[in-house]
């Protein structure tokens, strides 16, 4: 994951195939890590527990391909102290400390697709996953908020449209809905869920035209969604993202009751 311009935060990441925190950084991230329990079948994740106990925010964010569960921790930084940051790693490994969510595919038409059995595997250990944080750290789902980066926001929309109720906010940062996706859910009902949506103009990886046309579908389907487009930005993610990711997510809480 590329960070655009000379971010304030304590690390530099770049690229989705390559992890810079993950080969320089790690003896600088001084935060817990939960190791992999067999039994329970839990997927690997870093976390950054809240400083104060009441109300807490769970956020997950997911990174994406080639990177590991240090390249989006980082962001934890932005985000106030009272939430609960958690960056979970890919199943799948493809390389020294390199993961996927799944292998990346073309349909006959050329369009981006998944492994359909890796997607799936990888959409139940999360959906796993963020049951076992919401009882660990006794949080609602009105509270848990969801997203990702590349391959990782495409996991989100997955995750936003299969289980609406398991989260209030998705945010999809350089991604796609998979047109087997869309068909999926085609005659589905609107969920409350809403859709940070964001997408570089001059994206080489997921071209720009791939989030428009999602933001078009998740429009003529009646999902709650705004689409932020940050230009000159390639494959990355940038200050002014996070910052408007942020406040998305801190409108949403404002207005729980």
């Amino acid at each position: 994951m590329k960070l655009k311009k000379r971010a304030p935060l304590a690390f530099l990441l770049i690229t989705t195939s390559f992890c810079f925190a993950c080969e320089k950084n790690k003896a600088d991230i001084n935060i817990p890590t939960h190791q992999k329990n067999d039994e329970e079948g839990l997927l690997l994740y870093k976390v950054r527990e809240a400083k104060e106990a009441e109300k807490p925010v769970l956020v997950i964010l997911m990174h994406g391909f080639g990177a590991n569960e240090y390249d989006l921790l980082p962001l934890s930084q932005s985000f106030p102290e009272n939430y609960i940051i958690v960056t979970p790693q890919a199943p799948f490994k493809i390389g020294s400390e390199h993961y996927q969510w799944y292998t990346n595919e073309r349909s006959k038409e050329g369009n981006p697709e998944a492994n359909i059995e890796e997607l799936r595997s990888s959409i139940e250990k999360m959906q796993t996953l963020v049951k076992h944080l919401q009882s660990k750290y006794k949080v609602s789902a009105q509270r848990t908020f969801i997203g990702g980066f590349s391959q990782g926001a495409n996991m989100s929309y997955k995750l936003g449209l299969k289980f609406p109720d398991l989260m209030n906010g998705i945010a999809v940062m350089s991604g796609t809905i998979f047109n087997s996706l869309k068909t999926e859910h085609d005659k589905t009902k609107a969920s409350a869920t809403s859709f940070f949506i964001a997408h570089g103009d001059r994206d080489e990886r997921i071209p720009f035209s791939e989030a428009e046309n999602s933001k078009k579908w998740m429009d003529s389907h009646h999902y709650q969604s705004e689409f932020h487009v940050y230009k000159g930005m390639g494959h990355s993610i940038s200050d002014e993202e996070i910052k408007d990711l942020v406040s998305f997510v801190q409108q949403k809480v404002e207005k729980i009751k």
